[in-house]
This record gives C-alpha cells, sequence and structure tokens, in this order.
C-alpha cells in the first residue's frame, strides 16, 4: 500500500491536500504535528474529509488529540515509543476500534542490534503494527531493515519499516516487496514529511509496486554516485511495464562498490554502473566480457546461475550515434575527459582506425589513458580546436548546473559536437555549438542505443530506441 502524509499547515490547506491524496493513496497520514491550532472541532472535520482510510500521527505526542482521534473512530493512530510503555499500553485498552501502530524512528543512523531490540520491545506491546524506521548512512543499511521486515512476517507480525534519507531512499520501494505493509509516499516535492521520500505518484506509476508480486520481483539498479540526475528509472521500468516483466529498476547512492556488490548479489538480477565505478567495479565480477576487459571499463552487469558478468554497452552505443554523422575511419577526434565513458568511445574510435585526442582536467589521467591506446593527449586549458568530432565525457553542464560548459563557445567551429549528458537533453555545450551552425548529438542518442544493448543482455528482448529515446 501507498500512504500520503498530509503535511499541511492550515486544516483548509489539508482538507485540499486529502482530497487530492485519496485519488493516488491506499491511506492516508493526517500529521497533526504539522498543523497549526488543531483542535477537537477541527480534528473531526479532517477525520471526515475523505472515505479513505486514515492514520492520526502526533508527534507532539498530545493525548487529547489522540484520545479524540479514537473517540472519533479513526483507522489507526500512530504512537511514538517515546511516549512510554504505560501510556501506550493504556491507549491500546482503550482503543476501540482504532488500531494501533506502535512505531520507532532513529534520525542518526540503522543499527542491526538496535532495531532487533526496538522490533522485540514493540512486539510484548502487542500493537496491530510495528513501525520502525531509521536514517541510512551506507546503502548496505537498508539491508538490515529488509531482514527486519522478514523476521516480522517468519512471526506473522505486521511491520511498516523503512529508511530515511537519499540512501535509503530504495527502502521505500522494495520494503513492501519484501512485506511491509505499506510505504510512504508525498504528494508531491515539498510536502515530504521525512527526509528520502519518494513522490507518490512515482511509485505508483514508476515503480509499480502495486502491481509487482513481491515475492518474485526481479530487482535491477543504477549503481553510482550521484545517481539522481538519472533517466533510467523510467526509462526501464517503463519498458518492463510494456513487457508486462514483474521487474523493477531503483537508484542505488553507493559510497563503496565492493561493499555493495557483496551485500546485495542476493536479491539483484542485473545493474547498470555509473560514475566512478565503471572501472573500481571490475576486481568484483566473476567474468568480465572480452571487449570490457579491453576497455578496463564496465557500465552493465548480468547475474546468471548465481554469477555476475560485466559488460559495456556505452562503448556501441557511443559509436552507433557517431556513425550516423560520420565515419570513423581517418577522421579527427577529441574526447573531454578521461573516465569510464571515455575509455568506451575512445576504445571504440582507435578500434574504427579514427584519429584521437584525449584531454582532460588533469592531465596525468588523460596521459595515463592515452598511453594505454596510442593516442594524443593534453590538458583542457586548449586555445585553438582543429577537429571533426568534439565529444565530452565530463559531467561539466549536467543536471543541476546547466548553464556550464566544458569548453569556450569560439572554438566550436565547423565540427560535429557529441555531449553525453542527457539530462538535460540539450546542454549548454550543445546549444553554443548548434548557435555556431555545428551539428550536433545529444547523449540521449547514446543513452537509447546503450539502453537497448543493456535491456537485451538482461532479458534478451529486443526494444526499439526510438521508443527510449521519447522518454528521455
Amino acid at each position: 500500500m501507498i500512504c500520503i502524509p498530509i503535511t499541511a499547515s492550515k486544516v483548509n490547506e489539508a482538507i485540499k491536500d486529502m482530497k487530492k491524496a485519496s485519488q493516488i493513496a491506499d491511506i492516508l497520514e493526517l500529521r497533526l504535528d504539522f498543523l497549526r491550532n488543531i483542535g477537537e472541532k477541527s480534528l473531526k472535520r479532517l477525520l471526515s474529509g475523505t472515505r479513505k482510510k486514515i492514520i492520526v500521527t502526533d508527534r507532539k505526542n498530545r493525548l487529547n488529540l489522540i484520545e479524540e482521534a479514537i473517540r472519533l473512530g479513526t483507522d489507526y493512530v500512530d504512537l511514538d515509543i517515546s511516549i512510554g510503555e504505560k501510556l501506550i499500553k493504556k491507549i491500546i485498552a482503550n482503543k476501540n476500534k482504532t488500531r494501533i501502530i506502535v512505531s520507532s524512528h532513529n534520525y542518526k543512523k540503522t543499527d542491526r542490534k538496535e532495531v532487533n531490540q526496538i522490533f522485540e520491545k514493540i512486539k510484548k506491546l502487542k500493537p496491530e503494527i510495528i513501525k520502525i524506521v531509521t536514517l541510512a548512512n551506507d546503502i548496505n543499511d537498508n539491508l538490515i531493515i529488509f531482514d527486519l521486515i522478514r523476521k516480522a512476517r517468519k512471526q506473522n507480525k505486521k511491520i511498516i519499516a523503512l529508511c530515511m534519507g537519499e540512501r535509503g531512499e530504495v527502502s521505500r520501494i522494495l520494503s513492501v516487496l519484501f512485506g511491509a505493509e505499506l510505504t510512504f509516499g508525498c504528494l508531491a516535492k515539498g510536502k515530504e514529511s521525512a527526509p528520502g521520500q519518494i513522490v507518490a505518484k512515482d511509485l505508483k506509476n514508476i515503480y509499480r509496486i502495486h502491481k509487482l508480486k513481491g515475492n518474485k520481483v526481479n530487482i535491477f539498479g543504477l549503481v553510482g554516485n550521484p545517481v539522481a540526475h538519472s533517466k533510467g528509472i523510467t526509462v526501464h521500468n517503463k519498458v518492463f511495464q510494456k513487457l508486462n516483466m514483474n521487474n523493477v529498476y531503483v537508484n542505488f547512492l553507493v559510497d563503496d562498490v565492493g561493499s555493495f556488490i557483496k551485500s546485495f548479489e542476493g536479491i539483484i538480477s542485473g545493474l547498470s554502473i555509473t560514475i566512478p565505478f565503471k572501472g573500481e567495479v571490475i576486481p568484483y565480477l566473476d567474468k568480465v566480457d572480452p571487449i570490457a576487459k579491453k576497455i578496463g571499463a564496465v557500465n552493465t552487469i548480468v547475474k546468471k546461475n548465481g554469477r555476475l558478468t560485466g559488460y559495456n554497452t556505452d562503448c556501441a552505443g557511443a559509436i552507433k550515434a557517431i556513425e550516423e554523422h560520420i565515419k570513423l575511419k581517418n577522421h579527427d577526434f577529441v574526447i573531454l575527459g578521461a573516465g569510464g565513458t571515455a575509455r568506451a568511445i575512445a576504445y571504440g574510435i582507435k578500434e574504427g582506425k579514427g584519429n584521437l585526442i584525449i584531454l582532460n582536467r588533469t592531465i596525468n589521467k588523460a596521459e595515463k589513458l592515452a598511453n594505454e591506446l596510442g593516442c594524443a593527449f593534453g590538458s583542457l586549458d586548449i586555445q585553438f580546436l582543429n577537429v571533426h568530432c568534439l565529444i565530452n565525457t565530463t559531467s561539466v553542464g549536467m543536471f543541476p548546473k546547466i548553464n556550464d560548459s566544458p569548453i569556450n563557445r569560439k572554438l566550436l567551429k565547423k565540427m560535429l559536437v557529441f555531449d553525453v549528458i542527457y539530462n538535460p537533453k540539450i546542454t549548454k555545450l550543445l546549444k553554443d555549438a548548434r548557435a555556431n551552425d555545428c551539428k550536433i548529438i545529444s547523449g540521449a542518442d547514446m543513452f537509447a542505443n546503450q539502453a537497448a544493448l543493456q535491456l537485451k543482455l538482461w532479458v534478451g528482448k529486443n526494444v526499439d530506441k526510438n521508443y527510449i529515446k521519447g522518454m528521455i
């Protein structure tokens, strides 16, 4: 189920939000602690404002409002464990038809020993639902919560459990698939009741948490840092929906890729790898495709028979986009950047007999890559460019810094300009190039090409790249 918290500060605004939320949510949470001047009369208005079931929550722990909500017959009240066991037992004894949620929140960390102790403590109070919410400081913290959900389900205890924060976003999707009673999604950006909440419409329409069969769902995702800019969650989930597959694609914000692979290997079916882990992930794989090994960068991982194999679809995706405009052989190319994507494209250009120069802010990285490939190198501090094609593989110009460009506009003359960034689709670099009468290639073309190749590797299906491009 999807629960939308109502976080308005005024009663009339809250009633309006409840009506909007009722079109999406399965259940609403009325957050009394967000409301100003809330009294028993206005509480009655609010509880009669929707036909959806309501959880009444007051983090200010005002007993009179909690008791009034129970007297008015609200469906649920959420009692924080901090109000004390004696008071919770008293409320449970006088709850009438209202069901009780007893909750615990740790806004600083997720600790395995602590959450299990709290689970046992709340269980003894015999509420209808146990709720445990913690802050994720590391992606692996989510696994502690998933294990807790499994434990509760084995004991036939209803539980709401998830992690807060950006590193905990994944738990807001996967927790219900593993057996949690519900997850919280905000009505709109700016209306969150806790950090890391996903917009409820996205939980329903993109992640399809209502329709997926949680015990058999195949989990795919993007591993990187950052990951919020990615369109992959929209593209891959929409493709899975179109193909009627019980698959979901999520973002994994990771700090240590080796630790992540070891910890999450058991629950994932395939991964996309992005900055800064395309090279770093290789030692943690069981096998690497020969092309990806030559490139020295992996952007796609396939799990088959319990083994992880790395591939590189960036190379083919980029080269296909370039060759729609010019041939590689005997043409001059400059690549800006020396990371994993640069490696993949540079490899493809050299294989196609193109002439190549690699430019990077840190010149020793450009030199290292150039020496491996047998090509020229230099710094980004250049005054003149005379090439057939300029390719930007840096993150300069990516959302949200959309007004930045990696190179001076005056250098863009009589060339093809390719920016691998696809958010925004037309970057500042491409705008400058087009203004100087250069031909351009958007990163959306490369993304669509490589995403189609990824999907083929993951699920064995051919997907039209134009269908993918239309979602970017």
